[in-house]
């Protein structure tokens, strides 16, 4: 079973995008044919609140770590 649950905040930092670079996102989804990865949403044009109105993408657990970097979102 994934360690993140839907509505968890999430951020994207697999290990060839160093310390310097990521990718805030929401769960979406916790897909039952897996359990070692979730759908995110990256973008939804600042609408967080909107979150589920949006296309996610599969992204392995091993890529995410909880919570958001950089800038403050609501």
């Amino acid at each position: 079973m994934s360690k993140f649950k839907v509505g968890d905040k999430v951020h994207y930092q697999p290990e060839h995008y160093g310390k310097d670079r990521w990718e805030n996102g929401i769960v979406k989804e916790v897909p039952m044919h897996t359990d070692t990865a979730v759908r995110v949403v990256y973008n939804c044009n600042g609408e967080w609140h909107r979150y589920r109105d949006y296309t996610s993408a599969l992204t392995q657990d091993s890529d995410l770590c909880a919570g958001w970097l950089g800038e403050n979102h609501v």
